[in-house]
């Protein structure tokens, strides 16, 4: 799996494709479903909130999705992984426009919202041998300097919001919100041939 991890990063840490969100239909979806928001990682006294795109159930509870899955399993005596998070919620067809050609590689994928205050602490996604999924990123709202700083091996990302991006957070990366609220996709992709080919032949050249 790592040798398919190495054949996306040797395209850069992050780039984007070619998928772009329908805000409308998004939007749409942000007002249907106002009352399915979760606290994210709630065992950490952060604000952060997430919108579940998948679930084990294809329902809203955030349990465990939204949870450290890592913590989760230690203490339920579990051994779930993202491909066990594929199930789709009713929010998926205000997304579906963005990831639609990543449907059958999915895992964990969530919105997450931060007011001001909100953060990722410095951290990588990944610490084991083998890489088995990579992340795809879309920024929706308030994304960049100055109201959010997304930084990346020591670089701040400057993003088109509802683009989606590719990132490579093996490395150390840092997310925070200092005014207003700020709000992205998150999606889990299990690394395949196939998926790996639908990211590289969908490079949005600029």
């Amino acid at each position: 799996m790592s040798n398919l991890f190495d054949s996306l990063v040797r395209y850069g840490d992050v780039f984007s494709l070619n998928d772009t969100l329908d805000y409308p239909k998004f939007h749409e979806g942000l007002h249907k479903f106002d009352d399915k928001w979760v606290k994210y990682n709630p065992k950490k006294p952060i604000e952060r909130y997430g919108l579940s795109i998948t679930s084990l159930d294809g329902k809203f509870s955030g349990i465990p999705d939204l949870d450290s899955i890592g913590e989760y399993n230690r203490e339920n005596n579990t051994t779930l992984g993202e491909s066990d998070f594929a199930t789709l919620t009713d929010f998926w067809p205000h997304v579906e426009s963005a990831l639609s050609r990543f449907k059958n590689h999915m895992g964990r994928t969530h919105v997450i919202k931060m007011p001001a205050g909100g953060h990722f602490p410095p951290h990588r996604d990944y610490y084991d041998r083998e890489v088995t999924e990579c992340r795809l990123f879309i920024p929706v709202y308030n994304c960049n300097p100055p109201y959010n700083y997304f930084i990346l091996d020591d670089k701040i990302i400057n993003f088109e919001h509802g683009r989606l991006y590719f990132l490579n957070t093996c490395k150390e990366h840092i997310v925070f919100t200092t005014s207003n609220e700020s709000m992205f996709v998150v999606s889990n992709i299990l690394l395949t041939e196939e998926s790996v080919d639908l990211i590289l032949h969908n490079l949005h050249v600029t």
